[in-house]
């Protein structure tokens, strides 16, 4: 079977800390609907820190389209977790958030993923063009350290 490959990347422009929650079931490991559920909430803290809620980009609205994650070590619960997000493939419509959870404590690497952004008119229910000043400002930004921020 083929499996799902992601190239680690040094150019996050976005991180934040979170905290695993705890286990679903009894492997006592974060499971994978949880890392996943650490990425949409990290997702949701890049937009507000670019001034923006998910449903309201300059009127519109940015959907999920698609997301995929590729795991390399277990993450437990109340592991502080870093995750750094880069935007990538930027196209007319939507763009990818490529992402990587990384253990606080180690800084070894849990999960590197992508979220599919896909922009809509919330009156039609159709992707639509990304708003052009949001698209500027996804250009604009500048990559972090990679040091784990505090």
């Amino acid at each position: 079977m083929a499996r799902i490959q992601f190239t680690d990347f040094d150019d996050a422009v976005f991180s934040t800390r979170l905290v695993c929650p705890p286990p679903l079931h009894p492997g006592a490991h974060a499971d994978n609907v949880q890392l996943l559920q650490l990425a949409s909430l990290a997702r949701a803290r890049f937009f507000a820190a670019l001034g923006y809620r998910e449903s309201d980009v300059e009127g519109l609205s940015l959907f999920a389209g698609d997301q995929a994650v590729q795991y390399r070590a277990e993450a437990f619960p109340d592991q502080s977790v870093e995750v750094q997000m880069v935007v990538r493939d930027m196209a007319a419509k939507g763009f990818d958030i490529a992402y990587r959870l990384v253990d606080v404590d180690s800084g070894s690497l849990i999960t590197l993923g992508k979220i599919g952004m896909v922009c809509v008119d919330p009156r039609s229910k159709r992707p639509c063009a990304l708003p052009e000043r949001f698209k500027t400002q996804l250009l604009a930004l500048e990559p972090l350290s990679m040091a784990l921020a505090d």
